[in-house]
């Protein structure tokens, strides 16, 4: 449009120099030198003219590429909606649902979308909002292929870097949300922390972040960095079961013991300030409060082997998880069966009903471990013997084996510490 601008511009000038000089070669036909000094002046005009408005235009078209103003990772106010991206993926198959999600993140960045500053910010911002559905995909034979989220990250590098050329001042926040994304997804294929040490999360300035989601993953995944590094130090181990955490704890020296303490009080201090940040989003909720539940379970363990008196404050975040699990469960579920009656439920409503599970199985494992009576979510008491678990109709609904094999681990070992009780 703006190149169509300059050459109209051009056009009528010359139109105007072509007129000027028909009107003097008629008026005076025999003074020929005066007209051709006059028609070359123009012509000089003219080609200032066209120099001057692409000048115009390119520095109007920089500043339209480069304006940030109204991003969205500039937006305090920013809120995540995690229930929202669920509703997008009705699909009930997982090699359909990955292929949907890695096909959708693809086209963020594909070279037919418009990328200015502001356009760019938002579309790593979508990436951003949509790790919390990572996880569910990063697995073993996951459909979602490395090689096409390396190329993915590769891209949106690629687009940062052009950005920053045109903008550096405005590309510190771009920058540092790209590696966020880039290490949660190196956080979840690792699985040995000495091939991952030091790991790219500690070298991102956390502190940059404005928007509460970027925060929340930010802190959230610290924490989680924390916690494996707690776990490794008692059990050699970054995710050792409840079972096994809590018979390792046992063989621990005190060196070992004190600096998981240091590392699991860290990770809980990081985790609270990722649910400082949530809002009101309810499946956020559910994972921060489990990850709380967890690092403030293990500190009271840590604390108590070392005589130390602590609370039971883990309850009262884990059963803020089991609601808030409950209830993104039933609204998900509300939602597919109007939209799609009749139909298998999807694929990550099948995942978010594992989750849910898996943290009330969590919550069980950890109250028999530590020898308490069983309680319902509302801190209620549930059942009088670990016995009656295996036969509650919550107990025998859980699907097996689980398509996300998080609660077949410990439904076995719920069994197994209900028969070393006895």
């Amino acid at each position: 449009m703006r190149r169509k601008k300059i050459w109209l511009s051009i056009i009528i000038v010359m139109i105007i120099i072509i007129c000027s000089a028909g009107v003097g070669a008629a008026l005076k036909p025999d003074n020929t030198k005066e007209l051709i000094v006059a028609v070359v002046s123009l012509a000089v005009a003219l080609l200032a003219l066209y120099i001057s408005l692409r000048t115009f235009y390119s520095i109007d078209e920089v500043n339209a590429i480069s304006r940030m103003d109204g991003n969205v990772m500039e937006n305090p106010r920013y809120q995540p909606n995690i229930l929202g991206a669920v509703f997008r993926f009705p699909q009930t198959d997982f090699t359909e649902t990955s292929e949907y999600l890695m096909s959708y993140m693809e086209q963020l960045f594909s070279n037919k979308r418009e990328q200015s500053g502001a356009h760019l910010a938002d579309n790593v911002q979508e990436i951003a909002d949509l790790l919390v559905l990572i996880p569910y995909f990063i697995k073993d034979n996951s459909a979602v292929q490395q090689d096409r989220v390396s190329a993915l990250l590769a891209t949106i590098r690629h687009k940062v870097d052009n950005f920053k050329e045109i903008s550096d001042g405005s590309c510190k926040l771009l920058e540092e949300t790209v590696s966020l994304i880039d290490s949660v997804f190196a956080y979840q294929r690792m699985n040995d922390l000495k091939k991952y040490a030091p790991p790219k999360l500690l070298e991102i300035r956390g502190s940059i972040f404005i928007n509460p989601v970027t925060r929340v993953l930010y802190y959230d995944y610290l924490g989680l960095y924390f916690l494996r590094r707690a776990f490794f130090v008692i059990s050699g181990k970054i995710s050792p079961t409840l079972k096994e955490t809590a018979i390792c704890m046992q063989k621990s020296t005190e060196e070992e013991k004190s600096m998981a303490l240091v590392y699991s009080s860290k990770a809980s201090e990081s985790f609270k300030r990722a649910n400082e940040n949530i809002g009101d989003d309810m499946v956020w909720t559910g994972y921060i409060c489990f990850n709380i539940a967890r690092a403030e379970y293990l500190t009271q363990n840590l604390k108590e082997s070392f005589g130390e008196a602590a609370d039971n404050v883990w309850e009262q975040y884990i059963d803020e998880s089991i609601r808030s699990w409950m209830t993104s469960n039933k609204i998900i579920a509300e939602h597919f069966s109007s939209k799609y009656p009749n139909r298998k439920p999807s694929w990550l409503q099948q995942a978010f009903m594992s989750e849910e599970n898996f943290v009330r199985l969590s919550k069980i494992v950890m109250q028999i471990l530590k020898q308490q009576p069983l309680t319902d979510y509302n801190g209620n008491a549930w059942i009088q013997n670990y016995e009656e678990v295996t036969e509650t109709s919550f107990f025998k609904n859980i699907p097996q084996p689980d398509p996300q094999k998080l609660t077949d681990r410990l439904m076995a070992d719920i069994r197994e510490l209900i028969k070393s009780n006895n």
